[in-house]
């Protein structure tokens, strides 16, 4: 049986940040998806349509389907950050192995939009009350990058065992508290601290991801307890 391709419509569009734009449209009846797959998301922009790879940024707990990019000059974000509640969307799905593992801890490593699936992780580790400890090291260059922050807060005050931990790249920090640099063996100790075998999630541009995989091997992590997806760009 082949993928089968989904019309639906926006719900909302909003901006993140400065730099990010997210939408949620509704969830086609009959599509479900594991936390967190990617689907193909079709929008017509001023060069025709345009298909694109795209990771869910919600859980499938949720009632709509959100997505989150990080805006550039290409005809395909332009598009999608014009999209209005109403606007058709097709998307084609699931797909991929990026999944959680329900019964073991997670150390989530993001950096920029790369939240996206790993914002969708947590919130299905809430919604249902999985009794595993959830860590996210998310980095960006400064506060106001973050993308989704309240929506993050407002997992770690419905999740005991959800904890965010925010380290920040830029020069001009004042006033910050948190961690600073990116994600290194400092940073990486201790979003991992007191978890037995935790698996390990890395979402970013293909150099940040590559990094990552670097530093959990000087960390002696097995192989089996990593898992990555890449965001190319366009």
């Amino acid at each position: 049986m082949g993928v089968q391709a989904f019309e639906t419509t926006v719900v909302s569009s909003r901006r993140l940040t400065a730099t990010t734009h997210d939408i949620e449209v509704k969830k086609p009846a009959g599509f479900s998806f594991r936390p967190v797959q990617f689907t193909f998301l079709g929008l017509k922009t001023d060069r025709g349509l345009d298909v694109r790879p795209m990771s869910l940024a919600s859980s499938p707990t949720r009632p709509n389907l959100e997505y989150g990019v990080r805006l550039s000059e290409s005809a395909f974000k332009h598009a999608f950050a014009a999209l209005q509640p109403g606007d058709s969307v097709v998307l084609q799905g699931p797909f991929g192995h990026f999944v959680l593992e329900e019964k073991r801890p997670a150390v989530l490593l993001a950096g920029g939009i790369g939240i996206t699936p790993l914002k969708g992780m947590a919130e299905y580790a809430s919604d249902k009350a999985l009794p595993i400890p959830v860590r996210l090291l998310y980095s960006n260059s400064d506060e106001e990058d973050i993308a989704y922050r309240s929506e993050l807060e407002e997992l770690e005050r419905q999740n005991p065992r959800f904890r965010v931990i925010h380290t920040l790249t830029g020069n001009l920090l004042k006033g910050w508290k948190g961690l600073v640099g990116r994600i290194g063996k400092r940073q990486l100790k201790e979003a991992a601290k007191g978890l037995d075998r935790p698996v390990y999630y890395a979402c970013g541009k293909p150099g940040m991801v590559m990094a990552m995989m670097g530093l959990l091997s000087e960390a002696a992590i097995p192989e089996e307890d990593i898992r990555v997806e890449l965001f190319r760009g366009y």
